[in-house]
């Protein structure tokens, strides 16, 4: 009788230690999920304007792509198959490496071409800040091509290292941008500027009031280096109310191949979460 009731508290207390290294388990997985979804969602947002203002097509198309695997993660979060929620969501950072070093090649190029074009116009009228500004953009798109070789440069398998970097050099950029605009109102105008105009809504009535050529340029990198959208609703925000989720079933070329979708998914968020 005692060897019996021995094996049973054996029994019971190997049962204990298993299902408790389970929920463990599970906690930490949870845990891990959790900051990974938050994480893309910060990056996401910070291509967010960028896209918005100034994107192409093809951005925007993998953008989107981007966000729809995003919004799977989230479902299959919310149904708690942690397993492939975190797959989704090491999908969508892939993506995100790829898009976010295909935008900073584009914009670095871009951006230095605006800064040359008003340097040339600005040749023989300096003004007080024209210098100055000059000296800030271009260092800011130093910056910017410093952290996007890093982002290269670190091991393809470290995901959030990689974005850390990428996404350092587009805030640089975003900075870049806002140096343009103030060249822009100094030597891309027809009177000047208040130099009292600071914040977001200052700038855009001195572009609004001075610019007449390339207006809806500057006003789109002005949104941009504030982390805003010229347009009422942003792209992201866009995607969230449509995401036509049955997309990830076709693949896009060169980038993200077909993906199969559960049968019995939850039922999809009816809006974007709120900005922090």
């Amino acid at each position: 009788m005692f060897r019996v009731v021995s094996i049973l508290l054996i029994c019971f207390m190997a049962w204990t230690d298993s299902f408790s290294d389970q929920s463990s388990s599970k906690a930490t997985q949870l845990i891990r999920v959790s900051y990974g979804l938050k994480d893309n969602h910060e990056y996401l947002r910070i291509l967010n304007s960028t896209i918005s203002n100034r994107g192409t097509e093809i951005q925007k198309l993998y953008y989107k792509r981007c966000v729809q695997h995003h919004i799977e993660s989230e479902i299959l979060h919310l149904q708690m198959d942690l397993g492939k929620s975190y797959a989704e969501l090491r999908r969508t950072q892939g993506l995100l490496i790829r898009l976010y070093a295909l935008i900073l090649e584009d914009e670095i190029a871009d951006l230095e071409r605006e800064l040359g074009v008003l340097a040339k116009k600005a040749n023989g009228k300096e003004k007080t800040e024209t210098k100055l500004y000059l000296r800030l953009g271009y260092r800011e798109i130093a910056i910017a091509k410093q952290k996007l070789l890093i982002g290269k440069n670190i091991r393809p398998y470290l995901y959030l290292m990689k974005l850390h970097e990428f996404g350092f050099a587009l805030k640089s950029l975003k900075q870049a941008e806002k140096y343009i605009v103030l060249l822009g109102l100094l030597h891309d105008s027809i009177d000047d500027f208040n130099k009292e105009a600071k914040s977001l809504e200052g700038l855009v009535s001195e572009v609004n009031r001075i610019i007449f050529v390339d207006r809806e340029k500057y006003l789109r990198m002005l949104y941009d280096s504030y982390f805003d959208s010229f347009e009422e609703q942003s792209y992201y925000d866009g995607i969230w109310k449509k995401p036509d989720l049955h997309e990830l079933a076709t693949g896009i070329p060169n980038f993200d191949p077909p993906y199969a979708r559960r049968p019995d998914e939850a039922k999809l968020p009816t809006s974007a979460p709120k900005k922090e």
